[in-house]
């Protein structure tokens, strides 16, 4: 009896296992069933420290709120481009119901059919609360439809070392203009000032060899002295690149950038490699994307630089100087848009997905975990109460973004080689007048490329415009050096040798004239005395 009243025991407890497993995995199921075939798929970028982890929650709150998985696909941003062209080309069975593009790219995809229009969606979404410069991104220039929607900005930063800038004795207002900025990079390169590991410290550093950003460094200055890389014409676009105001700045971006003083390293590096110098500590300066500010929390063992120089260092958030048209900073960012399949079975769904991507509490987390600054105006006034974005925030209203024209992202490959070439020019060719003829004709060639991808009938006469375009890079830049500029390299320094060498090569038609002038008066006096005698 005692051991039948055991197994009765024990049956009951397993009835009531298996009763409390079905209730409890009734209630941990999600409100709706789902088959495989309901499956859907999102396809991200790597967007940095934290972006693949904040992914997987997301989609993983998603099934457990509607009962659809979803399969979720990282990309790197290197291949991505050919990746999603390849996916949605002929059969497009295994191309993405959602996919994130560059908000560059959105045009392009548009305009080849990749990506379908969402304007019925725009409500739901409520795009009001969205930037209106990201909003301009999401549809092609002069069409109405809107093809996606800003999910997070990229904004780029201008970071200074703040332990260094302390110690030097530097003002915020110190580089307020571009020729006190030129005065403060070159009062830096005549400084003392090295690392704890001995290696000195450079005043900054601009992208010149094997890069794909250099378009987004060359911006602000172009935009600043009120040029562009491409402006309406007619019903279309032409290039601007030898437009008077577009070579004013190019020509103090390229004075920079071949200058072994102020940036005796941009010859050799890519914008990581720059980032890799500043993060050393070994470069006063850095342009780059807001994530950086939220790497520094991420200990070393997970890639982050919590560790590093500059965290110990400190990073202070700069505003850029000022040239004669403002200020602007370059803004580009990410959206989010929906694949254009023949398989439309899926689009509610994949419609229901979007809607979720786009939810201000998802986009908080996202950007909060990634540390781009989120596209939703509704959240950014959270991030403009943390003193390390509130200068970026405030940025946003000096931001641009590149024009929404399908044709971007060949022009963009134009202008990258335009600046990997600059690069490769200054290191082979250290004579300047040889340097800015050399400049005028990879100018006046980009300038022909990119009219050519624009269909833009280019009548320019090729050698008088390229002596027209050389004369700029001939320039001589005004230089305000800081107050404080004696303290730090003392007041009897004298030039250095490629000083002294760039004096006597852009003097040497001065010098001739006083040098015929001394000969002239020289003759005279003779004669005068001869005549006296």
């Amino acid at each position: 009896m005692k051991s039948l009243a055991s197994k009765i025991v024990a049956t009951s407890f397993a009835r009531l296992a298996f009763c409390a497993c079905l209730v409890f995995g009734a209630l941990a199921a999600p409100a709706t069933a789902a088959t495989s075939a309901d499956t859907l798929s999102i396809w991200v970028m790597d967007n940095g420290l934290g972006s693949k982890n904040a992914m997987k929650r997301l989609v993983k709150k998603f099934y457990r709120e509607t009962g659809i998985p979803v399969k979720l696909t990282s990309l790197s941003w290197g291949e991505a481009f050919r990746k999603i062209t390849f996916a949605f080309a002929d059969s497009n069975d295994v191309a993405p119901d959602v996919i994130q593009l560059g908000s560059t790219w959105v045009p392009h995809f548009a305009a080849t059919g990749a990506i379908r229009p969402i304007d019925d969606l725009i409500s739901k979404i409520d795009t009001a609360r969205f930037l209106g410069e990201g909003l301009r991104s999401t549809h092609i220039s002069g069409k109405p439809e809107t093809y996606a929607v800003p999910w997070f900005i990229d904004v780029r930063g201008f970071f200074v070392n703040e332990r260094i800038w302390s110690e030097l004795g530097f003002e915020d207002s110190d580089i307020d203009s571009y020729p006190q900025f030129l005065g403060v990079l070159k009062t830096i390169a005549k400084s003392d000032m090295k690392t704890e590991s001995g290696v000195k410290v450079t005043p900054i550093a601009l992208p010149g060899k094997d890069d794909w950003t250099g378009q987004q460094c060359m911006a602000p200055f172009i935009w600043s002295h009120g040029g562009d890389f491409v402006v309406p014409s007619g019903k279309g676009y032409r290039s601007a690149l030898l437009d008077s105001n577009t070579l004013v700045g190019l020509a103090l971006y390229a004075k920079i950038m071949g200058d072994a003083q102020m940036a005796p390293h941009s010859l050799y590096e890519n914008s990581s490699d720059n980032a890799e110098g500043f993060v050393r500590s070994e470069r006063v300066f850095h342009y780059g994307t807001s994530e950086l500010i939220k790497q520094l929390e991420f200990p070393e063992q997970a890639g982050g630089l919590a560790n590093s120089s500059i965290a110990k260092d400190g990073i202070k958030v700069m505003v850029l100087p000022t040239g004669p048209f403002g200020r602007f900073s370059f803004m580009g960012g990410s959206h989010l848009a929906l694949g254009n399949k023949k398989d439309t079975s899926k689009y509610a769904l994949a419609e229901q997905l979007l809607a979720y991507m786009l939810r201000a509490d998802n986009i908080d987390a996202f950007s909060r975990q990634v540390g781009f600054l989120p596209a939703d105006r509704s959240i950014l006034h959270i991030w403009n109460r943390d003193s390390r974005y509130s200068k970026i925030v405030a940025e946003l209203e000096h931001s641009r973004s590149f024009p929404n024209i399908p044709e971007w992202g060949e022009v963009e490959k134009v202008l990258i080689d335009l600046s990997n070439s600059m690069g490769a020019l200054f290191v082979n060719t250290k004579h300047k007048k040889q340097r800015s003829a050399s400049l005028a004709k990879l100018v006046y060639d980009a300038n022909a490329k990119i009219n050519a991808l624009l269909s833009y009938p280019d009548t320019l006469e090729g050698s008088e415009r390229m002596h027209w375009a050389q004369q700029f890079f001939l320039y001589e830049h005004k230089e305000i050096y800081p107050k404080n500029v004696a303290n730090i390299i003392g007041r009897n320094e004298l030039p250095s040798a490629d000083e002294f060498k760039d004096w006597l090569d852009t003097s040497k038609y001065l010098l001739i004239s006083v040098g015929a002038g001394i000969l002239v008066i020289c003759v005279l006096v003779t004669c005068f005395r001869r005549r006296k005698k």
